[in-house]
């Protein structure tokens, strides 16, 4: 019998540092809406790859041409201005890159993939303590409201929120200080008559402060090199599943895109195995841009082609 659906089953959305209890609270009872896939008979339990992490189309949303933009939370005092100009470069580089799109078309089958970044900006406002969901999606609301963000194209656009140094950012009762590093969503609004549907995501700046505390996901020697992990994590995991929340919500595998059979997304399970192995540096790299000698620090994604986590390759899968 599949396990019901409950409030700590349901599929994943975030990023979560290996071995966490954030972690522990969402991968390891995740699960579809209406319960867990049969598993086949014959099980090769302990041998990587790993085919039963597969991921699986289920018929919602994917968003192979998108946008995305970056919004830095806090003040100009909050953020160091080469910190920002990093962070945006490489992660527009990532999500441009040649090699690393050859991992990722194998979930867009006759499809060509854009993502396009539109300016991002600082939002010049106090520097938050937390951060929650609940905030995450009026802060969203704000910005539509108020025209701080343009409306079109707003179905194949996503909105990163990112957060300042020391910010802790929440998700139901876990915290970037329990091994959160971001998480990914949507909201349906109505305006005019008309209902607006706007997509999210909420970025940690992961470091280790002062007192030796990690907040969010700190696997590289520099804190805006984590962010940027983390973006590549999120926006690839709504390219691949944007409608995650309405599966959530409605309690239905038919709002999902691809998920493995536990209702894992893309980026979820390089993490997870990683962190078994204790090394989070094996997923977790800076690697070459094809068009330039510049390094970009990104986490490798589920590749089905290969049953596990992929590089950057020369050609796409067949």
């Amino acid at each position: 019998m599949p396990k019901p659906y409950t409030a700590t089953l349901r599929p994943m959305r975030i990023q979560a540092r290996a071995g966490s209890s954030a972690e522990k609270k969402y991968y390891e009872k995740s699960a579809l809406p209406g319960g867990i896939w049969p598993m086949p008979k014959v099980l090769a339990p302990g041998i990587d790859p790993s085919p039963l992490d597969d991921l699986m189309f289920h018929g919602g949303k994917v968003v192979p041409q998108m946008e995305f933009q970056n919004i830095y939370l806090g003040s100009n005092s909050s953020w160091k201005a080469s910190d920002i100009e990093r962070i945006d470069r490489a992660i527009s580089l990532a999500m441009h890159d040649r090699r690393l799109n050859n991992v990722m078309i194998q979930y867009f089958p006759g499809a060509t993939l854009a993502c396009d970044m539109r300016d991002s900006f600082v939002l010049d406002d106090d520097k938050p303590a937390t951060l929650d969901e609940p905030g995450v999606q009026a802060l969203v609301t704000t910005l539509f409201d108020e025209s701080l963000i343009k409306k079109s194209d707003l179905g194949t656009t996503m909105f990163n929120l990112i957060l300042p140094s020391g910010t802790v950012l929440k998700l139901d009762d876990s915290s970037s200080l329990n091994g959160l590093g971001g998480y990914h969503g949507s909201l349906h609004i109505t305006r005019q008559g008309k209902q607006v549907t706007l997509y999210y995501s909420a970025n940690v700046y992961s470091e280790i402060s002062a007192d030796g505390r990690e907040n969010g996901i700190a696997v590289f020697n520099r804190p805006w090199k984590n962010v940027v992990g983390t973006l590549y994590h999120e926006i690839n995991e709504f390219r691949t599943d944007a409608d995650v929340n309405d599966a959530i919500q409605n309690n239905s595998n038919d709002f999902l895109g691809w998920t493995s059979r536990r209702g894992h997304e893309v980026g979820d399970q390089p993490v997870f195995k990683a962190g078994e192995l204790g090394n989070l540096k094996l997923v977790f790299k800076e690697v070459k841009a094809s068009t330039s000698n510049r390094k970009m620090p990104v986490q490798f994604m589920f590749s089905n082609a290969m049953h596990g986590a992929e590089g950057p390759i020369s050609q796409p899968h067949a």
